[in-house]
């Protein structure tokens, strides 16, 4: 799978114009800073409409034009991370006067701020013209979304492997009532979960199930996915109920479809399957319940124990519907994916493993993380083969980590740019890390993550709806501990898929020192024995995160001097989890450091007029 592009910038190129006019105000080189905020604001759409080309490039068809989009991409993020490093410093020039001299230590402060502004505008105005040649008539099929996903409601496997418990609590739930006396229409079921697992072919068991037809007089499949509109989703139930006759046409109003639909399931006990539901990213919540509920009026004409199944990737969805009762779909235990692989691979249900492949299917269910559709596309590359040479090939878990990322990317590239950099940050810390949200915020903050929408509104406030968002659309999962303690996590599947669309940016150095640590990079994680290493390893100025924890084999107490020293664009610099007890003087020169989280055994700190430049969290 191709390297993604770096995260997007685009967001931030109004705010950091608004900066560079507000520091005009007050220095002699306005007219440099007002050349660099106008040069930014040019800037924008193209950046915005190439970033959306680059999430969104089909296989194939855009090939060719990938790596000159990729190129300008990492370009215009490398000048966007100067501009706000010479903001920075220009900001710090104001606020300290003349004691600015003794302190700064950005490119800035060598060539000179009206030398550095002008070659960023040069810089920026380049890039757009740059542009041009990646040529947007080209891109007719790029930066749009694949046609209709379809789905139906016959399926295409012999059985459900691994999820018995799971259908038959659902039909339980169909099938019994209570629920309907809170509703005015039909209550909802909501099953979520990930890409890959499962939801479609549980709703097709559950819809075929003879509990199922037994109960309802009517049934409907709806394939949602991208069908967000009144009257074409009104269209479609209709249509499924097969009531679809020559009354209703396409040009028939939303008013006359409902009416239709209306009659088609009045007094009876309807059940419908609403498979594959996303949010429009384009409309608010309070938008997208409005149009659900006007799709949904007609089915309150519907006899009492009529139900409707609804599968999602998104929890918000399963709010925005009113669902009555969420059934999660985690990931497959490794014996059925074990067990699946064998299925799909080599067929037959009661035949055993063969011998010598069952390490290698050990290895492959393990890989897969619990993904049923991971496993399967296994299965398929393995069948009818017992060749041991191909069943070891494929226990590389690259190969799963691909399948898994193609699986799960919609969801991601379904994001706002401001939260799939706020997402794929997150890649830095451990597998196995609990998320306190608020520090996490604390840290976009810094990073300059959070961008105000609202005049008045809190940076703060904005970066927990920024969590809040991310975790109604399922990428964080939350949990308590034994105190009852709520924290977050990502699961594998949610840190594979971090992981790979931050590989630009971010790096989590676990074990081997890296032969190279590529320039992009300005988020690190890093264990305390492997700091020596980075200075030869990395341009340390690069660096905007440092994130540094306990090793497993070597304690140290120390920061090295020289080394923090070199860190001089950092923002964020988390000791919390290492065992450095005390930090040397130098860290007086991190004079862009927004957040410091120290190790709660810190024994030594510099004196307090060394801190005085870092605004500390």
């Amino acid at each position: 799978m191709p390297a993604p592009s770096p995260w997007p910038v685009s967001q931030d190129l109004a705010a950091l114009a608004g900066r560079a006019r507000s520091l005009s105000s007050s220095r002699g080189d306005a007219g440099l800073l007002a050349d660099l905020a106008a040069a930014l604001l040019r800037i924008q759409p193209v950046a915005r409409e190439l970033e959306r080309r680059s999430s969104w490039l089909p296989p194939g068809s855009c090939a060719a034009e990938a790596p000159a989009l990729h190129a300008w991409l990492l370009d215009l993020t490398a000048a966007v991370a100067e501009a706000e490093d010479l903001l920075d410093d220009l900001h710090r020039r104001r606020l300290l006067g003349p004691a600015a001299s003794g302190c700064l230590g950005a490119a800035a402060a060598l060539l000179g701020p009206a030398r550095e502004l002008r070659r960023l505008s040069r810089r920026l105005d380049a890039a757009r013209y740059d542009s041009e040649r990646l040529g947007s008539g080209r891109a007719a099929g790029c930066g749009v979304r694949s046609p209709h996903r379809v789905t139906g409601s016959v399926p295409a496997e012999r059985r459900v492997v691994g999820r018995d418990e799971e259908c038959d609590d659902i039909v339980g739930r169909l099938i019994g009532g209570g629920e309907e006396i809170c509703c005015s229409v039909a209550p909802v079921v909501a099953v979520v979960g990930h890409g890959g697992m499962g939801k479609t072919v549980v709703a097709q068991c559950v819809y075929n199930d003879t509990r199922i037809e037994g109960y309802f007089d009517l049934r409907a499949w709806v394939c949602v996915w991208d069908r967000l509109d009144e009257a074409e989703l009104t269209r479609e139930i209709l249509h499924a109920t097969g009531h679809a006759d020559d009354d209703t046409s396409c040009d028939d109003s939303l008013e006359r479809l409902q009416e239709r639909l209306g009659e088609v399931v009045a007094s009876k006990r309807f059940f419908l399957v609403l498979d594959d539901v996303w949010k429009d990213e384009g409309k608010t919540e309070l938008e997208t319940r409005t149009v659900w509920n006007k799709v949904l009026a007609p089915l309150s004409s519907a006899a009492t124990g009529s139900k409707i199944l609804v599968t999602t990737r998104m929890k918000l969805v399963a709010e925005v519907l009113n669902a009555t009762y969420v059934v999660r779909l985690d990931g497959l235990k490794i014996a059925d994916c074990l067990l699946l692989l064998k299925e799909t691979a080599l067929g037959g249900e009661t035949m055993d493993f063969p011998p010598e492949l069952l390490e290698f299917g050990r290895a492959i269910a393990a890989n897969v993380k619990g993904s049923p559709l991971a496993t399967k596309v296994i299965g398929e590359m393995l069948r009818n083969t017992r060749s041991t040479r191909k069943w070891r090939a494929l226990t590389d878990t690259e190969i799963c980590d691909n399948i898994i990322i193609s699986s799960l990317q919609l969801s991601y590239q379904q994001l706002p740019g401001h939260l799939q950099r706020c997402f794929a940050y997150c890649s830095i810390f451990p597998t196995t890390w609990r998320f306190n949200r608020y520090k996490l915020v604390k840290m976009w903050m810094a990073l300059g993550f959070v961008q105000p929408l609202i005049e008045g509104k809190k940076l703060e406030d904005l970066g927990n709806k920024y969590f809040d968002d991310l975790q109604s659309h399922s990428f964080f999962v939350s949990a308590q501990n034994k105190d009852q303690q709520t924290y977050y996590f990502l699961d594998d599947l949610m840190h594979i898929l971090a992981q790979h669309f931050s590989a630009q940016d971010c790096m989590k150095i676990n074990e081997d020192i890296p032969v190279v640590i590529p320039p992009t990079v300005r988020h690190l994680s890093v264990s305390t024995d492997y700091l020596p290493l980075l200075k030869s390893k990395y341009r340390l100025g690069r660096l905007r995160t440092l994130l540094v924890l306990r090793s497993s084999s070597l304690s140290s107490s120390h920061f090295p001097s020289k080394l923090l020293a070199k860190c001089k664009n950092l923002r964020v610099l988390d000791l919390s989890e290492s065992d450095i007890t005390e930090l040397p003087r130098t860290i007086s020169q991190l004079v862009h450091l927004h957040y410091l989280a120290l190790c709660t055994i810190t024994s030594t700190l510099p004196g307090v007029y060394t801190l005085v430049h870092a605004s500390v969290s």
